[in-house]
């Protein structure tokens, strides 16, 4: 962490007005309003923490694909939503990271989450440029990862997305794209690559082809870039006119698959340092009397619905035997207090975002995004106070 920098941006570089034109800017740049918080302040990271967010991250995900081969391993992929043709590695992917610290005061980035599902690679992008569009900085700082020019961000974004296809063969497939909050993200990655939003309930088969319109015609979908996500459609219930386990002529820009083979239920399975403890409540005989120490998640949920921070054995006596597979109680993580605001240190937790072409022997680290607050969950829905909320990361070349 860039401590100094913090400091300096929050006591002379930011003020109300300044943060409202931000905003008002990077609204402008991506087209579209933002319906949730943004923090006063990016977060600033140096090179060492950079690196080591980068090569944890990799890890990681690298891990995860040799669980694929292990006999002990259950991708818990229910039936309904178990997509043929499964690739051999996840296009998108990314792990959330809470910064901790150790007694040598060293930060020390901890695994709260993990998905094999893409993230705001478009909003970021905006965001980050835009924050050094309108910040008069002294220091030289990067927003991308790997060491990507931002020329080479954009072309890594439109071969995953796009491919060889002509952009109205492509879609990013999503639940009503119009009322999402993260709509601005659609727009910026329509902006940088040509693709564009439709929506899951208005795609049309025939045969074994998908088809969406597109200049009042209707045309074959080639490539989707998935971001409807299967609690969402359960949920809101909505009405398909495919069913996800078919035959489908699709290329898939990130295989539905991973959202569940890459998730909480990989957690149990991880050695990698930066995993706390996680354990299935299944697989625990006699659950402790104190569940202090613990958080309880169920596995497959999106922005930390259904996270119970302080369970009790009430709770866990209320989950029936055979439903108590689909639960991990996991040791809670002390976030460190260490971002520093006018008004009170913040925690911090910082999302790696992957993207693995298929002939590429490893996944690159290529984007962030940060989520500070005070509470004991950082997602934006849980921080809605100054000096909280989603922000994102600039690294000190």
């Amino acid at each position: 962490m860039l401590l100094e920098d913090q400091e300096y941006f929050a006591n002379n570089l930011y003020s109300t007005e300044r943060h409202h034109s931000f905003i008002k800017k990077l609204e402008q740049n991506i087209g579209a309003s933002i319906d949730f918080r943004i923090a006063e302040m990016p977060i600033f990271i140096n090179n060492s923490l950079r690196k080591k967010l980068e090569n944890y991250a990799k890890e990681i995900i690298i891990e995860c694909i040799d669980l694929q081969s292990d006999s002990r391993y259950n991708n818990h992929i229910p039936e309904l939503y178990k997509v043929p043709h499964q690739s051999s590695k996840p296009l998108f992917s990314v792990v959330d990271f809470a910064i901790t610290q150790d007694a040598d005061g060293e930060y020390i980035p901890k695994v709260v989450e993990l998905q094999g599902f893409p993230s705001l690679f478009g909003y970021q992008y905006f965001y980050a440029n835009t924050i050094l569009q309108e910040y008069p900085f002294t220091n030289n700082y990067s927003t991308n990862l790997s060491d990507y020019t931002n020329e080479e961000y954009i072309s890594l974004l439109k071969e995953s997305l796009i491919s060889s296809y002509h952009p109205d063969e492509t879609c990013l497939l999503e639940y009503k794209p119009e009322q999402q909050k993260t709509r601005p993200d659609f727009i910026a990655l329509q902006t940088l690559t040509g693709i564009q939003t439709t929506d899951i309930e208005q795609v049309k088969k025939e045969g074994n082809k998908l088809f969406h319109q597109r200049n009042g015609k209707w045309v074959h979908i080639k490539r989707v870039f998935n971001r409807a996500i299967v609690d969402e459609l359960q949920e809101k219930h909505a009405k398909l006119n495919f069913y996800w386990n078919e035959e489908l002529d699709i290329e898939w820009a990130g295989h539905p698959n991973w959202y569940f083979a890459i998730s909480k239920n990989s957690m149990p399975y991880l050695k990698h340092m930066s995993i706390p403890k996680t354990v299935f409540l299944s697989e625990i005989e006699n659950i402790p009397d104190n569940l202090e120490p613990f958080v309880l998640k169920p596995l497959f949920s999106f922005s930390g619905k259904g996270v119970n921070i302080h369970p009790c054995k009430n709770d866990i006596d209320l989950i029936p035997a055979h439903m108590r597979g689909q639960y991990i109680l996991q040791s809670k993580i002390n976030y460190a207090n260490c971002i520093y605001t006018p008004e009170v240190q913040n925690k911090i937790e910082i999302r790696i975002m992957l993207i693995w072409p298929e002939h590429y022997d490893v996944p690159i680290p290529a984007m962030s995004l940060a989520r500070t607050g005070r509470g004991p969950m950082m997602g934006v829905r849980y921080n809605n106070i100054p000096w909280t909320g989603s922000t994102g990361c600039l690294f000190r070349d």
